[in-house]
């Protein structure tokens, strides 16, 4: 099971230290690489309206951040 903060679409890895975020794509074919299938996805953390250009930490977004939440199963 993966959770963690949104990145913006394309962005890859390169908001992880910055912004403590990573684009879900990335995150998807780096485990899917090591052998994992996406087993499932739950969309309940989302929210539309995080820019995704905020640091997580930030006081105006915290506790607010578009989430994902990935489970993935070795075949």
């Amino acid at each position: 099971m993966i959770v963690d903060h949104a990145a913006a679409t394309g962005a890859g890895t390169s908001d992880t230290q910055s912004l403590h975020r990573i684009d879900t794509l990335s995150v998807r074919k780096e485990v899917e690489a090591a052998g994992f299938m996406l087993d499932a996805e739950n969309t309940i953390l989302a929210n539309k309206d995080d820019p995704h250009s905020i640091k997580v930490f930030d006081h105006s977004i915290k506790g607010k951040t578009d989430r994902f939440a990935y489970r993935f199963v070795k075949p």
